[in-house]
């Protein structure tokens, strides 16, 4: 009797863990339920800076969450978000409490989302013509010995946390190394040429030569240590 007890707790936390998806599996999934009810739990502010298509906001920490749920139909799917991933799992924990589902998570929410150049609406997005070609970054990287080039959207929650970061170390780092910022919205041939698929993306040049890459957010010690002259 335990031995199935202990079985029945496993399968129910392996289908709590495979609720939580991927950016791409959430999408996918939520694209072959045309019923799917698809739920922001960030706040009013949040949700107003950006948001996934289609998405209505209910926020979690309001006191009327539970009443506000009430508008869903228990009996379609329910595909809730936040901005990282943390409110979205009580929230849907809650939900199913409730009585909806199946509740699919979107895992790393819209800060994973969005780093992954995955489509929003109600962001303001760059129509400036591209101020960058093959050929002068290539001239640029081999004119000088250390060169990072920071790819960020102005609409990509990472990129904005990583922007003081990168303005700072360009003030200090100069004549030391060169800080190329290039605007995804506007560079699409530079991203598809340095296959750049998430934001923010750092590409170091030394002496020409592409020697490293990192993908997402990088506080300042991480983003320092990539300067660091090769021992």
């Amino acid at each position: 009797m335990k031995f199935i007890l202990f079985l029945s707790t496993l399968l129910i936390a392996q289908l709590s863990l495979a609720q939580t998806m991927s950016p791409d599996s959430f999408a996918r999934q939520l694209t072959q339920s045309p019923q799917g009810q698809l739920i922001d739990v960030r706040t009013a502010q949040e949700f107003a800076g950006g948001h996934l298509d289609k998405a209505i906001n209910l926020d979690f920490k309001r006191a009327d969450f539970e009443q506000a749920a009430k508008k869903l139909d228990p009996g379609k799917p329910v595909f809730v978000y936040c901005l990282s991933g943390v409110r979205s799992r009580a929230a849907a924990e809650k939900l199913r409490e409730w009585g909806y589902g199946p509740v699919y998570e979107l895992g790393g929410g819209y800060l994973k989302w969005s780093a992954r150049m995955m489509p929003v609406v109600g962001v303001q997005r760059s129509s400036a013509p591209a101020q960058w070609n093959a050929q002068r970054l290539d001239s640029l990287v081999r004119s000088q010995s250390l060169v990072l080039v920071d790819v960020y959207a102005p609409w990509c929650a990472p990129c904005q946390k990583m922007a003081p970061i990168i303005d700072k170390l360009s003030t200090e780092w100069a004549g030391k190394a060169v800080i190329v910022k290039l605007n995804a919205d506007q560079e699409k041939k530079m991203l598809a040429q340095y296959r750049v698929e998430e934001l923010p993306t750092v590409l170091l040049f030394r002496n020409g030569t592409l020697v490293d890459r990192k993908i997402g957010f990088q506080d300042e010690a991480a983003l320092r240590s990539l300067v660091t002259p090769e021992k």
